[in-house]
């Protein structure tokens, strides 16, 4: 005669079942690291895109849309970067916060190219910055 209570054999059971679950469905540091590569890969794609719409002839709706597509990168890269270069990755958070925050300060009735060598400037920060991380990522 067994003397455990179900409750408890059942509290145990669904104990074991959710440590197997999350084993299973945790990345490796190798996973953590290709994702993150993956995820550099998109975000190098989106600051060289909005590099090339800091010229005479783009539109606002140009670089808004380029800058857009520069903070959704970023965000990806930060959320599967993890525990990955956590120095570079803080790094280059401070360096794109910076870059917002130059765009935020653009006074609105600046033309594209009065904003344009201030804006520059704050991509070449993140260029600097981005290289080191993905250096400590050894992406290859």
């Amino acid at each position: 005669m067994s003397t455990t209570k179900p409750g408890l054999a059942g509290l145990i059971t669904g104990g074991v079942v959710a440590a197997l679950l999350v084993g299973c469905s945790s990345t490796t540091p190798s996973e953590n690291t290709d994702q993150a590569c993956a995820s550099t890969d998109a975000f190098v794609a989106a600051v060289n895109s909005f590099t090339d719409t800091l010229s005479p002839g783009a539109t606002v709706d140009e670089v808004q849309l380029a800058r857009e597509e520069v903070q959704r990168t970023f965000k990806d890269l930060m959320e599967e970067g993890g525990d990955v270069a956590e120095d570079q990755r803080e790094a280059l958070n401070k360096a794109v916060g910076e870059f917002q925050t130059a765009i935020d300060e653009v006074p609105d009735d600046a033309t594209l190219s009065e904003s344009t060598a201030a804006l520059q400037e704050e991509v070449a920060r993140i260029d600097v910055t981005r290289d080191e991380y993905v250096a400590e990522l050894d992406c290859g």
